[in-house]
């Protein structure tokens, strides 16, 4: 399984990477329903800005790379890590919290490490479970997120649900999110080449993550990708997905992109 040990350079996903293999470390995201939360009538706005032309990608993400002015750039200069989901089946919860993690930093704001778990587990009456993204959305929107000194990160347990941590929550909550239409590539692309993180949700691997850079390869294009499994995984916890990756699977089928937090 050579996509969770390279750790010298970008590991990229091909079609000879065994899907089977993935699915087997997946675990807890469910398909969307979108009839219950249908596309952009939700608490994210449709995404409504022009796409920058793929003409562009190269030569943007060629500028990016030598200013290091990635959003990775900028996680690897403050020490912000992956998440770890641990043995929870919140990963519809770690990807916009991670997304939230991220944009503050990259609006000027101190790190702070917040807790996935903290959005989930009230969400599904503290059961570990399954859900989508849009689902965390909406309780970030209304509640917030707890710092993760007050809820640890994967921790499923009314305790945490202290008066301080409510009163923290309202600190870290989300005002704008863009929600992407299905499976399209270049409105991700758009959002990242313009450093704007989005949660990315593959129902073929029933798995949802991050998508945090554009990444320009040999004849095409990827998505780099910041996953909740710890630090082990691929490299430090990242891989790129190539455009078109065994029938497009790098389009993912739910992504979410965060423009203004508080806090």
């Amino acid at each position: 399984m050579t996509y969770i040990s390279d750790t010298s350079q970008d590991l990229v996903l091909t079609d000879r990477d065994p899907v089977q293999e993935l699915r087997e470390f997946s675990r807890g995201y469910d398909e969307r329903d979108w009839n219950q939360s249908p596309y952009g009538e939700g608490y994210a706005a449709p995404f409504d800005i022009p796409l920058i032309p793929r003409s562009e990608w190269r030569e943007r993400i060629e500028d990016m790379e030598k200013t290091e002015s990635r959003l990775s750039d900028l996680c690897e200069r403050e020490g912000l890590t992956v998440l770890n989901q641990g043995r929870t089946n919140f990963c519809w919860a770690n990807g916009p919290v991670h997304c939230v993690e991220i944009l503050r930093l990259s609006q000027g704001q101190p790190k702070v490490r917040l807790s996935p778990a903290s959005v989930a587990a009230p969400i599904k009456n503290y059961r570990n479970v399954g859900g989508w993204g849009e689902e965390s959305l909406e309780y970030i929107v209304k509640h917030g997120i707890v710092p993760q000194e007050l809820w640890p990160q994967d921790a499923i347990s009314r305790q945490y649900q202290t008066d301080r941590a409510q009163k923290e929550r309202g600190k870290y909550q989300v005002d704008e999110w863009w929600d992407l239409q299905p499976r399209n590539f270049d409105q991700l692309m758009t959002c990242l080449l313009l450093r704007i993180p989005a949660s990315v949700a593959y129902n073929w691997w029933r798995h949802l993550v991050m998508a945090v850079d554009p990444v320009a390869l040999d004849g095409g294009y990827g998505i780099r990708i910041r996953n909740s499994w710890g630090t082990r995984w691929g490299r430090n916890g990242t891989a790129v997905f190539r455009e078109g990756y065994g029938r497009n699977r790098a389009n993912p089928d739910e992504a979410l992109a965060p423009r203004v937090v508080t806090g």
